[in-house]
């Protein structure tokens, strides 16, 4: 799936690219660059397009794998928190993107979202923790909290009337705390988990006619420095409905993957988290 989104907006750059270099040629004939330039920074002064606001609540399948390793010793428990913990698999919660550009060729890109889980569950199986074994039957408390901002530079590829492109320059500030425990006493683990991640992506927006908008942005991290080891995907594809030049209407797909190893204390703690699923959206422009 993450193929074929990447090859999706690999497509759409190339678009832009092709369409930017005919549109670039066909001017030239009747300006100079210098003209150009000047005639663009004037039009974007006047422009009331220069920022992006949206709002989506998604409704989201979630998938959650926790591993953790007790360093030192030979201990590891790699449990699933929806599957194993009784943690809810799905979700509605908000999202939230902001684009402003500060001149043609540049601005800011900011997105956020933030999900808070608990569940206490009663065991339906043993499960192996550490050394110990809670056994079926056992009531249990989980939860995994996240609160992800993601803010950077936009350098501005392509823009005009009917269509944008950019690319972003993120660092992603991801706050995550998860932990795990249970009546029987000896069960009780808690990491968090707080660091400034870089990504790197695209966004693009064009018109496909004069109410309907397609959008999309597509990022990607990887890093492994000393015990830390982190991969990244943010992918985002949706069609917006502008009943005016300033309101929108959006459903789109959202999609979030990341994993990520780090130590806490006396414990290297390895999280697979992603969601994934239908939105909606409204958001304004001016």
């Amino acid at each position: 799936m993450k193929r074929i989104f990447t090859v999706l907006m690999f497509l759409l750059i190339q678009f832009f690219t092709l369409a930017s270099f005919a549109q670039k040629y066909h001017h030239e004939d009747s300006l100079t660059r210098e003209q150009t330039k000047r005639q663009k920074k004037e039009e974007f002064r006047k422009s009331a397009q220069r920022s992006f606001f949206k709002f989506a609540a998604v409704n989201a399948r979630l998938d959650t794998k926790v591993e953790f390793d007790i360093l030192d010793e030979l201990l590891t428990a790699k449990v699933g928190l929806e599957d194993n913990l009784g943690l809810p698999g799905k979700r509605t919660f908000l999202t939230a993107v902001f684009i402003h550009r500060f001149t043609p060729a540049s601005g800011v890109y900011v997105n956020y979202y933030g999900i808070n889980r608990t569940e206490h569950h009663e065991t339906e199986r043993d499960i192996i923790f550490h050394s110990d074994t809670i056994p079926a039957g056992t009531k249990s408390n989980v939860f995994f909290n996240t609160q992800v901002v993601s803010m950077g530079y936009l350098l501005s590829l392509k823009q005009d009337p009917n269509a944008f492109l950019g690319a972003y320059f993120n660092l992603y500030l991801m706050w995550l705390q998860t932990g795990v425990s249970s009546d029987i006493g000896s069960i009780d683990t808690k990491v968090s988990f707080a660091a400034p991640l870089p990504n790197f992506g695209i966004v693009a927006m064009f018109r496909l006619n004069s109410w309907m908008h397609l959008e999309g942005n597509v990022g990607f991290f990887s890093l492994k420095i000393d015990e830390f080891d982190g991969t990244l995907f943010d992918f985002n594809m949706s069609l917006n409905f502008k009943p005016t030049n300033w309101l929108g209407l959006s459903v789109s797909y959202q999609e979030f993957d990341i994993r990520v190893g780090f130590p806490y204390e006396s414990i290297y703690t390895t999280v697979d988290y992603n969601f994934r699923g239908p939105a909606v959206g409204v958001n304004f422009t001016f």
